[in-house]
């Protein structure tokens, strides 16, 4: 085989095998590319997991502030039943919490998330606010072992939650005697790159103001935010999330309309409420949240590169004298062992990585025996 074919493959089994090790992490902030998944540690004291039984009955439990909100207080009812697990916020259990809007201009809403001990995040519901007061929830999860926290977001809908961790379950005598278990509260996200500077205040209904933010963030984020597709004509998934965009766009200019024509309708909330949802949608799939969108972005480069040194065998006929280095901006998430081997045992881009290694590999040594 010629040489310029066994670094083909050489670099190809590196590419992939990096990309997989990495979960397809990406630098955020690069037009065109998703988000990087990283890890969120709540460095609180008194942090509690708890997991609940069906036959335990209801467990009290607390929620913290954290630094953000030093104040803030939250007493629960958790309660399993069957195929599920109820979480009650009684009414006026709420205390110490003030508008989302006074962390930045990005943020307008509270959400309220289980987060399993593996630290995947589940969005439970919005914490919404009657004038300058909380209203109180009650919502349910499909987790039976879990931890809680509260997080100020741009919207209702997201689908990762924002590093700005407001509240978190903390330790009590009740529940710790009951379901407690150990293990560091963190939590994987897709969604960092907020701007806490602080905002103008706005008369429009919030939930209108969280559509304007929702459809802005989605335009700015990923291959939504390139001008052009990665690829010769995109992925199903970039033309879907641009489509998503759209969609989103436009039930936002009806809610905008409805609101210019009657302020006080219901029309601009429903509305409102589902540009919100739509565009988190087209997020969530531009930013690799969801979706295929980061590994069709692999797939073609790799096919880009292939092309590029066929044309130009004579140039990397002579091996460098040093492997190539991972770019520094693609930083490896590191979760707690054994997730990661977990993690390359279920992606297939992992093995095909691998493979390309050892095929690379036996290439260069029959070569060398030749």
């Amino acid at each position: 085989m010629k040489r310029w074919a066994v670094w083909v493959c050489l670099i190809s089994g590196w590419l992939l095998g990096a990309t997989a090790l990495t979960g397809g992490a990406q630098p955020r902030g690069a037009a065109g590319k998703p988000a990087e998944l990283k890890i969120v540690e709540i460095k609180e004291p008194g942090g509690q997991i708890l997991s609940y039984r069906h036959d335990m009955g209801s467990t009290e439990v607390s929620m913290r502030g954290t630094k953000l909100a030093p104040e803030a207080r939250i007493k629960l009812k958790v309660q399993s039943r069957p195929g599920f697990v109820e979480v009650d916020i009684n009414r006026g259990a709420i205390s110490g919490l003030k508008p989302a809007r006074r962390l930045g201009k990005d943020f307008l809403t509270y959400v309220f998330w289980a987060v399993s001990v593996d630290g995947r995040a589940e969005n439970l519901g919005e914490i919404t606010f009657a004038g300058e007061n909380p209203v109180s929830i009650n919502v349910t999860t499909s987790y039976q072992t879990f931890w809680l926290m509260v997080t100020a977001e741009p919207d209702y809908a997201v689908v990762d939650p924002s590093p700005n961790v407001i509240l978190y379950s903390a330790s009590s005598e009740g529940a710790k005697k009951k379901a407690s278990v150990g293990g560091v509260l963190f939590f994987y996200t897709h969604y960092t790159g907020y701007d806490s500077a602080p905002g103008a205040a706005a008369s429009a209904p919030n939930e209108l103001l969280q559509a304007r933010k929702a459809v802005e963030l989605a335009s700015k984020s990923g291959v939504l935010a390139a001008e052009h597709p990665v690829g010769a004509s995109g992925s199903k998934e970039e033309e879907h999330a641009r489509e998503t965009l759209k969609q989103a766009e436009a039930f936002l200019a009806q809610a905008e309309a409805a609101h210019k024509s009657n302020p006080g309708g219901s029309d601009v909330v429903q509305l409102a409420r589902t540009a919100a949802q739509i565009a988190e949608n087209a997020r969530a799939l531009a930013q690799g949240a969801v979706g295929g969108v980061s590994n069709r972005q692999l797939e073609s480069e790799l096919a880009r590169l292939r092309a590029e040194l066929a044309k130009r065998p004579g140039e990397v006929s002579r091996p460098p004298e040093e492997p190539p280095e991972a770019p520094a901006e693609a930083t490896p998430v590191e979760p707690p062992a054994p997730e990661p081997l977990r993690g390359i045992a279920r992606n297939p881009i992992a093995w095909f990585g691998l493979i390309g290694w050892g095929l690379a590999l036996l290439l260069l040594l029959r070569r060398r025996g030749a």
